[in-house]
């Protein structure tokens, strides 16, 4: 374990093994920091963070702070937990669930780049890259290996499905698998499936899905029963699930040339 002489670790704070910690960091009573863990100089780490091993977190990033909610009680108990091998780097800020028990969560092996804001109650799935400076609001969504473009704003309740590719601000949902920028999509995520090794006939599938959601001219609801009609695989039903479960902000729309595969 290597702690500089000017941090400071409150009594009751959990260090596993191995942990290196910088100048000028704080690490509240109660806070839980598994093995292997880096954390650089002027980090704050509040008591309601649980933290998994292997993840590095950058010069002043503030986890587990009191949510930006105007009927938010001091006193409630709330938590951050974050898994195995993120990178979290310079100036981060994640903040604690805003209702009792309730947390904001990140799975593992997630790089969340610098300046990036993730509100209360945001759950990360695996593999999610967020670029620079991004503002995610509170009950924000994003699955696994989804890629978020630099200065991208994400309105508070939305989701983001796996392995998407967006850019801009966002106030619906945008299904699996597709990219999209500034509330609009564009075609599919044709880099990101090759990438994560979907095999043609997958990518032809999810091609299908998206033709009939986006280019029959059918409305949402039409195009989710005759989905349920046709034959579609795994992620064919995985992207209709999603769009069938949109809740009341419903889905991103069209709004350019699909991509061909």
């Amino acid at each position: 374990m290597k702690i500089h002489k000017t941090a400071i670790i409150e009594e009751g704070a959990q260090i596993g093994a191995d942990v290196e910690i910088g100048p000028y960091s704080v690490l509240s009573s109660g806070a839980v920091i598994a093995e292997k863990c880096v954390i650089q100089a002027h980090v704050v780490i509040e008591e309601s963070v649980k933290m998994g091993a292997g993840n590095f977190i950058g010069h002043g990033a503030i986890i587990g702070a009191a949510p930006q909610d105007l009927t938010f009680d001091s006193q409630t108990k709330s938590a951050v937990e974050i898994g195995e091998g993120n990178v979290i780097r310079e100036y981060c800020t994640i903040h604690r669930g805003s209702t009792e028990g309730s947390a904001t969560i990140l799975g593992d092996g997630n790089f969340l780049m610098v300046g990036t804001h993730l509100g209360h109650n945001c759950t990360l799935g695996n593999r999610v890259v967020i670029a620079n400076d991004c503002l995610l609001g509170g009950y924000v969504r994003i699955d696994d290996r989804a890629f978020i473009g630099g200065g991208s704003r994400f309105h508070q309740g939305i989701r983001m499905g796996r392995l998407v590719m967006a850019e801009g601000r966002f106030t619906k949902n945008l299904p699996p698998f597709l990219g999209a920028a500034k509330n609009q999509v564009y075609g599919m995520n044709i880099v990101g499936l090759r990438r994560a090794d979907f095999s043609a006939a997958e990518r032809d599938e999810i091609k299908r899905a998206f033709k009939l959601l986006y280019r029959s001219g059918l409305n949402t609801k039409q195009a989710v029963e005759k989905a349920a009609e046709m034959e579609f695989g795994p992620v064919g039903r995985e992207f209709f699930d999603f769009v069938a479960n949109a809740g009341k902000r419903g889905i991103v729309g069209y709004g350019g040339d699909a991509a061909e595969d």
